[in-house]
């Protein structure tokens, strides 16, 4: 994470939006401020937010798939080996 905490708190982020691109965040929120009237001008910014977070929303979704493939294969593995062991105990 880019953005201190320090930051966070002077921008008085809420604590939904701390996330990894709370940076560019920060970035949009400013941009916005500074050309009030036209908040269009921040098309830029906008993007960029919205592709961080789109990149760190598949990224959170490659570890849970991951995550859950790693998990049914020790299952599988476990009750193999279960199977095997009751096979040569019998």
């Amino acid at each position: 994470m880019i953005a201190t905490e320090q930051q966070m708190n002077e921008a008085q982020l809420p604590l939904d939006m701390r996330d990894y691109c709370a940076h560019y965040f920060l970035k949009w929120a400013k941009c916005k401020r500074d050309k009030f009237p036209n908040i269009f001008g921040c098309k830029h910014e906008r993007h960029d937010w919205d592709y961080c977070e789109h990149l760190d929303y598949v990224m959170r979704m490659k570890e849970f798939e991951r995550e859950r493939r790693l998990l049914a294969r020790k299952k599988r593995i476990e009750e193999k080996a279960k199977a095997a062991a009751a096979a040569s105990a019998s």
